[in-house]
């Protein structure tokens, strides 16, 4: 199936979330001083107009990035906002960046990204975006098959990013396989999967069966990392969105905790949004 297009969608709360930890990771990446790739298997279009058909269709963005536009950040959140703005060139908010663009402008001299996308459309408005920078490779190829044949990077560290749509019940299934054999190739990579929290039937703990599954891959060290806007039972669809994070960078854990309470202020719908961040290690 094809039929997903991300810019219905483009700077909803979920977005907020992944692409906010997205760049407080690639900058402890960068930290370290030594090249590392970012790879990310489902890339989309790279950049969303929010004056599309598309997010005016759904007008997402505004339970998301435009709740936070004209507030007083915390600081824990300045780096993805200046990244917003300066693709928008100004305040004005009519363009919204997806994971690949916000990476690509963490990267440093001798950093690599692989960015992998099946979709026609999307992969051509990715390829124009990125094409020509020599230090990103953009596939018009299925992610997961992607991730198999270049791990373990060439230099050892990498930041990989998965989050495929979930229209299909195997796709929670595909993560775990691929998760399983790419710690296998590369135990040491960071690896980050998004998820959605949805309460839609036999839907609503596919999620939670896939976490469950990852926890027992035996990655050194895990986060987990779950935001709602609403109750679980408060309405259908997407209430929230999951972060779960194999290998993370150690300072993730206190800044996550430092600034979900404020989106909870933020974009939060009712008394029962809220979040949870958990860390384990394995002994």
């Amino acid at each position: 199936m094809l039929s997903y297009r991300h810019g219905f969608h483009a700077g909803n709360h979920a977005d907020v979330l992944k692409h906010w930890a997205c760049v407080m990771m690639a900058e402890y990446m960068g930290e370290k001083g030594k090249p590392y790739w970012y790879v990310d298997t489902h890339s989309g279009a790279g950049i969303y107009s929010l004056d599309s058909l598309e997010s005016k269709k759904t007008e997402e963005y505004k339970g998301g990035i435009h709740a936070l536009w004209d507030k007083n950040i915390p600081d824990v959140f300045t780096s993805y906002i200046e990244i917003i703005k300066s693709l928008n060139k100004s305040d004005n908010l009519k363009l919204y960046p997806g994971s690949p663009w916000f990476v690509a402008q963490c990267l440093e001299k001798g950093d690599r990204a692989r960015l992998f996308e099946l979709h026609p459309q999307d992969f051509k408005l990715l390829n124009r975006n990125f094409g020509g920078e020599r230090a990103i490779k953009v596939e018009q190829q299925d992610g997961f098959s992607g991730l198999k044949a270049i791990l373990p990077p060439p230099t050892k560290r990498a930041l990989v990013v998965i989050d495929p749509p979930y229209e299909q019940a195997k796709e929670y299934d595909l993560v775990v396989e691929n998760i399983s054999q790419s710690l296998k190739r590369f135990s040491t990579g960071v690896y980050v999967v998004w998820y959605p929290l949805i309460n839609r039937n036999a839907k609503q703990n596919a999620s939670e069966k896939m976490v469950a599954k990852l926890k027992k891959l035996g990655a050194k060290s895990t986060l987990e990392v779950n935001f709602c806007v609403s109750g679980k039972d408060e309405e259908l669809g997407m209430y929230g969105s999951g972060l779960f994070i194999l290998n993370p960078p150690w300072s993730l854990e206190k800044k996550l905790n430092e600034g979900l309470p404020f989106l909870v202020e933020s974009l939060g719908k009712t008394d029962k949004a809220g979040f949870f961040v958990e860390y384990n290690e394995l002994n």
